[in-house]
Formats: C-alpha cells, sequence, structure tokens
C-alpha cells in the first residue's frame, strides 16, 4: 500500500514511523528539510520537500498513485486543500485533519467529501473522547468495546496482592475463563502471551472478557469497580472543555487553573464546575479543590512532564484514578513506570484512527487500538482461510500474534485452544509492530 503524508511535525511524523515499521510504501512531505532529514535517516521512506498544497510538490510525491493520503499539518484549511487536489489527481482515500469540532458534523462531512476530503480527524476530541471512557470506566486503564457492548478489551495494572499475580498462564484454569489475557506490557516491552509466561505484580494486562465476566477480572487483578462522582482537572483548554461537555452532568468537576481570564471562560460555559485560581503542581491549590475526597484526577496543561508529576502528587494524595495528557514520547515511558493510571496520547490516537481505515479498507467503522508496542484488529475470517482447519492450538501462528476473542453470528465468547474458527467469525486479533501483514494473511 503507498500511502502519502502532508506535514512532518508531531502526528505526522509519528504516523510516518508507525506505518514505515508496517512495511508501508511511505512518502512524506513538508517544507521544513531538518525534519526530513531526520526522518529519511531513521526509517525506511521517502521524503519531498515543499508545500503539500502545490500541485507539482504533490507530483513529485506521486499522490495520485497513492492508496491513502492523509494531510496532517497544524493547519485544517491548507489540510483540505491538500486533499482536494490530490483526489482530483486520483488519490485513493483522503483523510484531512480538522481543528474545530462542527467539521465532523453530518451537514459539514458532506461539504468535506464534495470537496475530495473523505475523513475527517479531529485529534483533540479523540482526546476528550479517551477521557471520558476513562472516567466512565475508572478502574481500568483502557477500555475498548466491541459487539454493542457485550466484548470488551481493557488494560489493567495487576495489583501486588492480586489472585492472578505470580501465576503462570499455563494454570489458568476453568475458574478464570471469564476473561483472556491478550497481552502483557512490561518495562516498556510488550509480550504475547504463552503458557510458560508468569504474570507479575505491576504487569499491564490486555485482557478480553465479556459484560458478565467484568466482576471477575477486576477480583483476579485485585482491583475495585467503582464510580467517579468528582474529579479535579488540571488546565481548561479546547480539549477540557470537549471533556465537560461529554461527561455525565452529576459528574462534578474541579477546575485548577493559573490562567483566571480563561479559566472564567470556561465557567461560564459550564456554571456547575468549582473554579480555583492557582498552580495545579501546589499541594495547598489542589487541598483546595478538594482532591482529598475526589476520585479522579486528569491533567491537561500543555507541559507533558507537568501533567506526570501532578498526577504523581494527586495519586500520593489519595486519588484513585489519575489520567494524563502525555505527548512528549520522552516522558511516556516515565509515566508508565511511574504507574499513572491513564495515559492519553493524540499522536496515538490519530494512528488508532489512520489503522481501522488500513485495516478495513477505506471505512472507520473496524475497532482497533493502538497499544504501546502492540496493535489489536478485529478481522473477518473469509471463505476457505487456513484458520479454520483445526482447532486454534493446532494451528501454526506466528508467535507475534495472539487470538483473543471472537463474535459469531452475533454472539461474542473468548478464544481457548480448543475453539474451532469458521467462515464469517469476526476475531480480535493482537500483534507485535510489524505482524499486521501475517495476520491479515491468515484470515485470506
Amino acid at each position: 500500500m503507498k500511502i502519502a503524508i502532508i506535514g512532518a511535525g508531531t502526528i505526522g511524523s509519528h504516523l510516518a514511523r508507525y506505518l514505515s515499521g508496517e512495511h508501508m510504501d511511505i512518502v512524506i512531505v513538508d517544507k521544513n528539510p531538518e525534519k526530513l532529514f531526520m526522518l529519511n535517516t531513521e526509517h525506511n521512506l521517502m521524503t519531498v520537500e515543499g508545500d503539500g498544497t502545490k500541485l507539482n510538490v504533490l507530483k513529485k510525491a506521486e499522490a495520485g498513485n497513492c492508496d491513502l493520503f492523509l494531510a496532517v499539518t497544524d493547519v485544517a484549511e491548507r489540510n483540505m486543500v491538500a486533499c482536494s487536489i490530490a483526489k482530483e489527481m486520483g488519490a485513493g482515500i483522503t483523510v484531512a485533519r480538522v481543528n474545530r469540532l462542527d467539521y465532523l458534523l453530518d451537514n459539514y462531512r458532506h461539504s468535506l467529501h464534495r470537496m475530495g476530503v473523505d475523513h475527517a480527524i479531529f485529534p483533540e476530541q479523540l482526546v476528550a473522547q479517551n477521557i471520558i471512557d476513562s472516567l466512565s470506566h475508572a478502574w481500568a486503564s483502557n477500555w475498548l468495546e466491541f459487539n454493542h457492548g457485550q466484548l470488551i478489551m481493557l488494560g489493567v495494572r495487576l495489583a501486588d496482592e492480586a489472585p492472578l499475580a505470580g501465576k503462570y498462564l499455563r494454570e489458568l484454569n476453568d475458574a478464570h475463563q471469564s476473561m483472556h489475557v491478550a497481552a502483557i506490557r512490561r518495562d516498556y516491552d510488550t509480550l504475547i502471551p504463552r503458557g510458560d509466561r508468569q504474570l507479575l505484580p505491576g504487569d499491564m494486562l490486555y485482557v478480553t472478557t465479556t459484560t458478565s465476566g467484568l466482576p471477575q477480572v477486576a477480583k483476579l487483578t485485585g482491583k475495585q469497580i467503582y464510580t467517579v462522582k468528582h474529579a479535579v482537572m488540571a488546565g481548561c483548554g479546547p480539549i477540557a472543555e470537549m471533556v465537560l461537555d461529554g461527561v455525565p452532568r452529576q459528574l462534578r468537576f474541579s477546575i485548577v487553573e493559573n490562567d483566571i481570564d480563561q479559566a472564567r471562560q470556561l465557567i461560564r460555559r459550564h456554571p456547575g464546575c468549582e473554579l480555583i485560581h492557582g498552580e495545579p503542581s501546589e499541594i495547598n491549590v489542589l487541598t483546595e479543590a478538594g482532591i482529598a475526597h475526589a476520585e479522579a484526577f486528569v491533567a491537561l496543561t500543555h507541559l507533558s512532564e507537568a501533567n506526570v508529576l501532578t498526577c504523581l502528587t494527586a495519586r500520593s494524595l489519595g486519588v484513585r484514578k489519575t489520567i494524563a495528557q502525555v505527548e512528549r514520547h520522552q516522558f511516556f515511558g516515565m509515566a508508565e513506570s511511574f504507574n499513572i493510571g491513564t495515559i492519553v496520547n493524540k499522536q496515538m490516537l490519530v494512528a488508532n484512527a489512520v489503522f481501522q481505515l488500513l485495516i478495513d479498507e477505506g471505512s472507520l467503522t473496524t475497532q482497533c487500538m493502538v497499544l504501546p508496542g502492540a496493535e489489536m484488529i478485529r478481522l473477518e475470517i473469509k471463505a476457505g482461510s487456513r484458520v479454520t482447519a483445526s482447532p486454534v492450538k493446532d494451528l501454526s501462528i506466528p508467535k507475534e500474534i495472539t487470538f483473543a476473542a471472537l463474535i459469531r453470528q452475533g454472539k461474542s465468547e473468548l478464544v481457548t485452544g480448543q475453539t474451532h474458527l469458521t467462515d464469517g467469525d469476526h476475531v480480535l486479533v493482537v500483534c507485535l509492530p510489524g505482524a499486521l501483514q501475517k495476520a491479515k494473511r491468515l484470515f485470506q
């Protein structure tokens, strides 16, 4: 697949790195030669220096021959123009990064489509929705639903005294059949489970389960299911406003912000929130915000390191759920090692959306999750696929891949070694980076 990316900023660079790891044919366009030099040196891709809205530059990038065209500069209007020109040249699927929520509404989507923009992605909206989902399921670090909520993939950190701590996967018996461990994140590495793998306290387990299995998963991993009634939020930019617009009315927020004018504007639009003027990193300010009685703390300032540190402070003050927006990758590992509850990363969420396009051939209907160091996708078994030949335990599945769950005739179930897959099954597949094409070939 040939992919063109316009813009080598944080999102464009992340997409280029991520997609080149999947052995895609990537060309990236930007005006900044230094950014292009770094990408060209570190990754297997082509670079074109120039303005991505210019016809001659897009011709040099062979935009008319690309299967997927991604315009992700910081300027929405330039992205739309680039998509329009590329579509006229013959590009396949076009995607524009936008900066306003109304571009995602139906009437705008139709207008954009007529311009040549097949899909619009608003990264800040993706972050806000991720935070809303995290607050709704606060005991888990990650949460993704399938099959109308009947099947769930969640990330949960294994507590020290959890019943599963210290067990080998081969020891899991009928008492543990409410869950399937699909991946393990440990010390910056992502591991595909095997029978001789031991589960250790502090591991981030990515687990599939059904709705009825959630209480058992919480018990086995040493967690308690609870509801967030009061949250403290640091920062009051556009993402904060979208979070406030999307959470249930009964969830009470205290907003901590040092910029009093910006904070007052937010409070005027959301009068039910309490405003505390001050620096979120100061304990006395958090105390005034009622941190001692809050179930959650959300850090949304523009500094990744400040978000990580304030979440650590909140945890030391007894907050059960902390959420940090971390955009600088050098702080991502630090946030993981410090056991920050949920880490929200704009680049990774955009990669999620693009990943859906790759899997579902141009549609945003296939659910997937780009995990730190792994991908989780939903694939349909085609007639005659080799994975239907034998039970799962007898299949030659590459070690970078595991089957987590399946949906068969509308019903959800977990995959075991005895499961015999059939044509038409939809299977949740977890694979390490670079194994996507192997996974797709298994189902052909």
